[in-house]
């Protein structure tokens, strides 16, 4: 999947939701799942993480390429939105490039929900940084509460306010 096609899809959803849509990201390493992307294999753990990253990225700027108030809708001039406020989004990165700006408007909540359930070193930073809410199990109250003192640590280490992030 493109980021491209992810935003619009995704946009798509929150708006038909009324912002009730999530994004369980997932940067999964089944190599059955691979073939599917027409990949033979998957790239190495950390290369995974490094595409996915740039990938939230993009769709995150598509998603803010259209301020909260481009869409104006006057039907007596015709207008649907104001230009000025739409924005290309310029990417070009290691694994996509993308000019943007999306083409459909900004949802009510902005984008959906991101969710993620990584466990491993880069599966935490990854949380970290994006994760809205992160699903997780453990065996002992001690690893669960280990884990989420991990994460609330990760998030202030990368600006992030620990209190906005869930951990189920």
């Amino acid at each position: 999947f493109e980021p491209y096609n992810l935003a619009r899809l995704f946009a798509s959803l929150d708006h038909i939701s009324h912002g009730r849509a999530g994004w369980n990201i997932v940067t999964t390493s089944a190599g059955q799942a691979a073939q599917n992307f027409g990949l033979a294999e998957h790239p190495p753990h950390a290369e995974r993480y490094e595409r996915g990253s740039e990938f939230v990225d993009v769709v995150s700027k598509l998603w803010d390429s259209w301020e909260d108030d481009a869409v104006i809708a006057d039907q007596e001039t015709g207008l649907f939105a104001d230009t000025d406020k739409i924005h290309a989004i310029e990417h070009i990165g290691k694994h996509f490039r993308v000019r943007g700006a999306l083409n459909t408007p900004r949802t009510a909540q902005g984008r959906p929900v991101y969710v993620q359930a990584g466990s491993s070193e880069d599966g935490r930073s990854f949380a970290a940084l994006y994760a809205e809410a992160i699903f997780t199990a453990h065996q002992t109250l001690g690893s669960a509460q280990a884990f989420y003192s991990d994460i609330k640590r990760r998030a202030v280490d990368v600006g992030r306010r620990p209190e906005h992030i869930k951990v189920l």
